[in-house]
């Protein structure tokens, strides 16, 4: 596994640098990481190019004893996402949810 970038790195608080993507018709999408404790918690947020700042669009959160990344939707239509359908979607977000090693949870 490649070394992760943190923006930030508090004992066991970890903030990976934010991925921001641009999609049609001005929209973007931001996607940033934090790894606290054994919790991988990812958001996603959008802009939406008649507001100009970008607001919270879904939630994914992982820990140590959960087999896979589990959504929370907050803007309608991101309700259906799987995880394989979300990156199927948003290709540049797949390093936001790579496996962290668990020596990585065990010292932080």
């Amino acid at each position: 596994m490649k070394e992760r970038k943190y923006v930030l790195s508090l004992e066991h608080i970890k903030i990976m640098n934010p991925i921001v993507i641009e999609l049609e018709n001005d929209y973007f999408m931001r996607g940033s990481r934090a790894n606290i404790g054994t919790f991988n918690i990812v958001t996603i947020e959008w802009n939406h190019p008649n507001f100009g700042y970008f607001a919270d669009y879904m939630v994914w959160i992982k820990s140590l004893h959960m087999k896979k990344w589990e959504p929370f939707p907050i803007v309608r239509g991101s309700e259906n996402y799987t995880l394989a359908y979300f990156l199927k979607k948003y290709p540049d977000f797949k390093s936001l949810f790579e496996e962290r090693d668990l020596i990585d949870y065990i010292i932080g």
